[in-house]
């Protein structure tokens, strides 16, 4: 199991609620676990992004195999109200020599 930082961008709407349930439950199905959550809130977008020039920010830190962060991402593009993700390998913290 590697440890990743997993930025989504999600559709603002009257389903926020419904699709961020979703986001975690889709991890999840994936043998991904989330080790700690954080909602930034909706921010403006940089440039429209399908239409749209706000999103809803998560940032989370996860745990998961290796082959299911391209299952993950797969099922996200199939999402329409997934705008944006990004997954990034953290590196190994090294203990301090003395």
């Amino acid at each position: 199991m590697n440890n990743y930082e997993l930025t989504l961008i999600l559709r603002i709407g009257d389903t926020l609620e419904s699709l961020k349930t979703t986001t975690k439950d889709l991890l999840k199905k994936h043998g991904i676990e989330i080790q700690s959550e954080e909602e930034w809130g909706a921010k403006k977008l940089a440039y429209e992004i399908d239409r749209e020039r706000e999103g809803f920010y998560f940032f989370f830190n996860v745990q998961a195999p290796p082959e299911s962060i391209q299952e993950t991402i797969n099922d996200f593009r199939l999402n329409n109200d997934i705008l944006r993700y990004l997954f990034v390998k953290r590196k190994k913290e090294k203990a301090p020599q003395n």
